[in-house]
C-alpha cells in the first residue's frame, strides 16, 4: 500500500489523540472521502493498537441509487471484517420547508449520530480540507459572525463521546491519491455535481480558480479557522464574566438586567446576548435581530411588552429585565369562567376539579382558602379594578398594583385566576389570600394547583 507523507503524519496524532478511545465510529456514506477514511483506519488497526471500529451508513432516502449505496458499504465493511450498522431516515416535508433539504438531512444525520455513539466513542468524519474552505466561504457570504468563522471544527463533544475529522487539514487531492494507490471503489453521488447548490457552485465554478491563484489555500483557512476559534473563546470568556454581573433572581424565567446590560459597550451589549442565548441552546439571532432588541427592548417603556420569537423561545421585556422563556412554558389558556356549589362529597375527596387546574386540600401549611358546604366557589378573570388585602397586610391594594409589585410579567397577568367565595374575592391564583378567607385551626387549607 501506498500511502502519501501526510496521512503517514495522520496515524500518529490521531493515536495520540484518541487512544483511550472505546471505539471509532466511521460515519460512511459511501463516496470517495468516507471510504478513504474506513480504509485508512482499517489499515491503521492492523499494525496499532487502535480502538474497536464500527462504520454507521446513513441512507436518507433522497436519490434513486441511496439504497445501492447502502449495499456498497455493507459489501465493503462484510470484506474488512467490521460491525456495519445501517440506518434509514425520513426527512419530512416540513423540514426540508424550514431548513432547506441540504440542513433538514443533516439534522436528521446528527440525530442518528448521537443515538448510536456509545460512551467515550468517538464519530468520524470524512470532511476534508477542501470541505472547510467550502464551508468558511459559504458562512461568509451568508454574514457569518465570528463564530460561524470558526468552520468545522476538528474536533467537539457529541452526545456521549466526541466527533473527530482526522481528514480537516489534507487536501481532495490527498484523497484521491489515497484511493487510487490503494484501489479503492466509491459511489459517486450526481447531485454533487448540481451547482444550483450554493456549496456546489463554489466547488467547481469558484474553489478551483482560487486555487490557481493561492495554492495554498487550504493551510490559510485552516489558520483563519484557528485564529477565529482563539477569538471565539475570548469572547465567551468575557461574555462569561459579564453575564455573571448583570443575572436578576428568575422567578419567572432566565432574566438579566436592562440597566446593567445598558452600561456596557454596545458591542459587548451583543457579545453577552449572544453568550447567554448560546447558553440556553437559543437560536443565533441575526445582526439585524440585535438591532432590533436594543431598539425595541432596551430602549421601550417600563411596560411596553415587546416580544421576539427565537425558534421555540421567546425573548419578552418585564419591567427592567430581558426575560427568556420557552414557548412550551408560558401560559396560552384564558382563564376560564365556572361555577361550584360545594358540597359533601367534594369535600371529603379533598379535590376539586377547575378548568385547567384544581384546588386541592392539604392540612400541612402552605397558601389557601377555608371552604365549606354550600359555599359557592367562583373561578374567574380578571376584569380591572379588583382589590385585594393579602393576609399580614395592613391595607387592601388594587391587583394591579400587587401584580407588579410580584414582578408578575405583564403578558401573564390576563392568566392568573381569580377564586371568588359567595361572592367575594377569596384568593389570587397561587399568590395571595384574601383577609377573612384563611382557614382556622385543624381546618384543611385548599390550594390552587394548575398541575392537575
Amino acid at each position: 500500500m501506498s500511502v502519501s507523507d501526510p496521512l503517514v503524519g495522520l496515524k500518529t496524532s490521531l493515536l495520540e489523540k484518541h487512544s483511550q478511545a472505546s471505539g471509532f465510529l466511521i460515519a460512511v456514506s459511501g463516496g470517495l472521502d468516507s471510504v478513504c477514511l474506513l480504509h485508512f483506519l482499517v489499515e491503521l488497526s492492523k499494525n496499532t493498537s487502535c480502538p474497536p471500529i464500527r462504520a454507521l451508513h446513513i441512507n436518507h432516502g433522497l436519490h434513486k441509487n441511496a439504497d445501492r449505496w447502502a449495499r456498497h458499504v455493507e459489501a465493503l465493511c462484510a470484506d474488512f471484517d467490521i460491525p456495519f450498522i445501517s440506518a434509514k431516515v425520513v426527512v419530512s416535508e416540513d423540514e426540508k420547508r424550514r431548513l432547506g433539504t441540504e440542513a433538514a438531512a443533516r439534522e436528521c444525520r446528527y440525530q442518528v449520530f448521537e443515538q448510536y455513539l456509545n460512551s467515550n466513542e468517538v464519530l468520524m468524519l470524512a470532511q476534508h480540507g477542501d470541505d472547510q474552505v467550502e464551508t468558511l466561504l459559504l458562512r461568509m457570504l451568508r454574514g457569518a459572525g465570528v463564530a460561524g468563522l470558526q468552520a468545522m471544527p476538528l474536533q467537539r463533544k457529541l452526545g456521549l463521546g466526541w466527533l473527530y475529522r482526522p481528514f480537516l487539514e489534507l487536501s481532495k487531492r490527498h484523497l484521491k491519491k489515497y484511493a487510487k494507490d490503494n484501489e479503492l471503489v466509491w459511489c459517486e453521488d450526481p447531485s454533487n455535481q448540481d451547482v444550483q447548490f450554493d456549496r456546489n457552485y463554489l466547488r467547481h465554478k469558484i474553489i478551483p480558480s482560487l486555487y490557481k491563484r493561492w495554492p495554498s489555500l487550504p493551510g490559510q483557512v485552516s489558520s483563519m479557522t484557528k485564529v477565529m476559534q482563539e477569538t471565539q473563546s475570548l469572547l465567551e470568556e468575557l461574555g462569561a464574566s459579564d453575564l455573571q454581573q448583570i443575572l436578576t433572581p428568575n422567578a419567572f424565567g432566565l432574566q438579566i438586567s436592562i440597566e446593567a446590560l445598558k452600561s456596557l459597550s454596545r458591542s459587548r451589549q451583543n457579545n453577552v446576548l449572544r453568550y447567554w442565548f448560546s447558553q440556553n441552546s437559543v437560536p443565533m439571532p441575526s445582526y439585524m435581530s440585535l438591532n432590533h432588541i436594543h431598539a425595541d427592548f432596551l430602549q421601550s417603556a417600563v411596560d411596553a411588552q415587546p416580544r421576539l420569537a427565537m425558534g421555540g423561545w421567546s425573548l419578552r421585556r418585564n419591567g427592567q429585565c430581558l426575560v427568556l422563556i420557552k414557548d412550551s412554558q408560558e401560559s396560552h389558556e384564558p382563564v376560564a369562567f365556572c361555577s361550584l356549589l360545594i358540597d359533601a362529597e367534594s369535600l371529603l375527596s379533598g379535590h376539586i376539579k377547575l378548568p385547567h387546574g384544581a384546588l386541592i386540600a392539604a392540612y400541612d401549611h402552605g397558601l389557601g382558602i377555608a371552604l365549606k358546604e354550600g359555599d359557592v366557589l367562583e373561578q374567574r378573570a380578571r376584569e380591572g379594578g379588583e382589590r385585594c388585602k393579602p393576609i399580614g397586610r395592613a391595607h387592601s391594594q388594587s391587583l394591579k398594583k400587587l401584580l407588579q409589585e410580584a414582578k408578575v410579567p405583564a403578558w401573564e397577568r390576563a392568566n392568573v385566576p381569580l377564586f371568588f367565595v359567595n361572592g367575594e374575592l377569596a384568593m389570587v391564583g397561587n399568590l395571595w389570600v384574601n383577609s377573612g378567607f384563611s382557614p382556622s385551626t385543624n381546618q384543611p387549607i385548599w390550594s390552587f394547583s394548575q398541575d392537575c
